[in-house]
């Protein structure tokens, strides 16, 4: 259903962007909070932050429903995420605790369909902007620590760090997580002229680990059944971001309707 669903939006874009009248290009740097979407081990976010560049594709002339509305948007952008989860064991009421991070960096090449309502006011080039549409990003480099410790024996093989005893750095995260994710992004902001202020959220579909989730440890320690192969818990990335951009005057035709004089 993802793909069909996937697949139409891309369609829906291809055919707008032929008709496409005029282009505009600007740039955006944001920052905010990411956390790991899981069902019970995220405990609090990480900084995420997000820089880019951009350019529109407007349809002044189209022959469309909305055409002084509507506009398509391509991108590269550069984002931060990640996030930190721990999870308490207590087994035969002795207490074991699971902590894990993630600090990843991605290149994301967003595809979104945007639509711009002036405010109605006397003075002309104010807007209501909402932009929404998938995205498709890259893992490039991140760090990643997963640790168990037991209070109750310190020095018991229970304990790990990345699962190699007595070694408490971080490693590569790509090694333990997927590289590539498919993003749904919405944001909705404020525009003057040139300027703008956008409230960003980018939720990624696919899981982080392939198979493991925190529910599946939960149900090995119920089973018993240590053939579970459990490494990170599961989970999916998710930003909140506030961004500001410029339009970059390179071509004076490019510009709304409302940045009239």
């Amino acid at each position: 259903m993802k793909r069909i669903i996937l697949t139409a939006t891309l369609l829906l874009f291809a055919s707008l962007s032929v008709q496409a009248q005029w282009a505009r290009y600007g740039f955006r740097v944001g920052a905010g909070a990411s956390h790991i979407f899981d069902d019970i081990s995220s405990v609090s976010p990480v900084f995420g932050a997000g820089a880019g560049i951009f350019v529109d594709y407007g349809f002044e002339n189209a022959k469309i429903a909305w055409n002084t509305n509507l506009y398509l948007q391509f991108g590269l952008n550069f984002r931060r995420s990640g996030g930190n989860l721990q999870e308490l064991i207590n087994e035969d009421n002795n207490l074991t605790i699971r902590e894990s991070y993630y600090h990843t960096y991605y290149a994301q090449i967003p595809i979104l369909l945007g639509f711009k309502y002036e405010i109605p006011i006397r003075r002309a080039g104010h807007y209501i902007n909402v932009l929404f549409g998938p995205a498709f990003s890259a893992g490039l480099y991140g760090k990643y620590r997963n640790r168990q410790v037991s209070p109750y024996n310190p020095h018991s093989n229970a304990n790990y760090d990345n699962y190699s005893a007595d070694n408490y750095a971080a490693r590569d995260a790509f090694k333990y997580i997927r590289r590539f994710d498919a993003d749904a992004i919405v944001s909705i902001g404020y525009h003057y002229r040139q300027y703008m202020i956008d409230f960003i959220f980018d939720f990624g579909f696919v899981p982080i680990s392939p198979e493991d989730d925190a529910l599946h440890i939960i149900e090995r320690n119920v089973t018993g059944d240590e053939k579970m192969n459990i490494t990170v818990p599961g989970g999916n990335n998710m930003t909140y971001m506030l961004s500001f951009g410029y339009y970059i005057p390179i071509n004076e035709k490019a510009r709304y309707r409302g940045g009239r004089r």
